[in-house]
């Protein structure tokens, strides 16, 4: 292997949250986000999830707020007590969550 990084954007560690959501809006897993780019994502979880073709997800990072995601799964490693899922965002955009302010204060 030459060691070039053959990626299509920088990856970026993360210790953040990743939440997956059901068709219904529930969400049905969490994991520890691992990296994080503008094209794709890892994340990890201790039970393995059963995971749709396409998919809604919702990253929390700290330097870049909440982030809304359509994505589907590229990659799955089985590990000894967690399964890494690599995914590939097929939408993303930038949410706030509820209840926080953007606007000027009376």
């Amino acid at each position: 292997m030459n060691g070039k990084e053959n990626r299509r954007a920088p990856r970026h560690r993360h210790d953040s949250v990743i939440e997956i959501f059901d068709v219904e809006g529930n969400v049905a897993a969490t994991g520890r986000l691992q990296d994080f780019s503008e094209v794709g994502a890892s994340f990890i979880v201790g039970d393995p999830v059963v995971m749709p073709d396409r998919f809604r997800a919702r990253l929390r990072l700290m330097d870049r707020g909440v982030l809304d995601a359509k994505a589907h799964v590229v990659w799955i490693k089985r590990e000894k007590n967690m399964t890494r899922y690599g995914i590939a965002f097929d939408s993303l955009k930038r949410v706030h969550p509820t209840g926080e302010f953007k606007g000027p204060r009376d």
